[in-house]
């Protein structure tokens, strides 16, 4: 008789291959009504369908663009090479947008950076709260000190480029969508997360936040002062940046 641990090692690995092991199954008993092999895959059916649960909730944009049964298909696909391995369903999904952009015969082009948007998302809202720079932190600053001030963006902010407009697929469709590279800041403000497309002045200075760079470089990269400022103001209005000790 094999202890709990093996018993539980035998379940686990029988749940994800979808295949009752010969020595559960010696395990379970048969009844009149069902044999062994039947009860096991009740369980086996029931997990198989929360895990694909999961991963709708995860990326309910790419679940209705497929609909159902070619959602189930890709799930059923992805969860034969990457089984889940982790105690909570939240991390089920972390390959699935590299896994389109493997296996994309037959999806839409863009289905794999949609992904890559939702699962930002995700991480987004699971990020850990930092309080955000206000308009009043900013302005106890002195004037001669802002040249030298460096940001940091809360954890919950992140960039994502794309060759697609994945903003445009996730808000409306799939459309008649042109590829093109794009680049997606996410964020999340309250319990609410967003994402917006950036132009290309504010990619460029949102990398030099990232890096850690003062806020004169940032001016410097930009046409004007005054537009790096105006840049600064919305993304404090937006709850990106941190509020740090000086």
């Amino acid at each position: 008789m094999p202890d709990l641990r093996e018993l539980q090692a035998a379940f686990w690995r029988s749940l994800t291959s979808g295949t009752a092991e010969a020595s559960l199954l010696g395990r379970i008993r048969s009844t009149p009504a069902l044999r062994a092999a039947e009860r096991f895959d009740i369980y086996a059916r029931m997990y198989r369908d929360r895990v694909v649960d999961a991963l709708r909730e995860d990326f309910p944009r790419v679940a209705a663009i497929l609909g159902d049964e070619r959602f189930k298909a890709l799930a059923a696909s992805y969860l034969a090479t990457h089984p889940s391995a982790h105690p909570s369903l939240r991390h089920v999904g972390r390959e699935l947008p590299s896994f389109i952009a493997r296996s994309a015969t037959g999806l839409p082009a863009f289905l794999a950076d949609l992904a890559r948007l939702e699962w930002a998302r995700g991480d987004a809202f699971d990020a850990p709260d930092v309080g955000p720079l206000g308009l009043d932190d900013l302005r106890a600053v002195s004037p001669e000190d802002w040249g030298g001030l460096r940001f940091a963006l809360v954890p919950a902010a992140t960039v994502l480029v794309a060759d697609w407009p994945v903003h445009e697929i996730w808000g409306a469709g799939e459309g008649a969508v042109l590829p093109g590279r794009t680049a997606v800041r996410v964020w999340r403000k309250g319990f609410a997360v967003y994402h917006a497309a950036m132009d290309g002045p504010e990619e460029t200075a949102l990398r030099h936040v990232r890096a850690g760079e003062p806020f004169a470089t940032i001016c410097e990269v930009l046409e004007t002062p005054d537009e790096a400022a105006g840049l600064l103001l919305r993304w404090v209005e937006d709850g990106l940046i941190a509020r740090t000790r000086p």
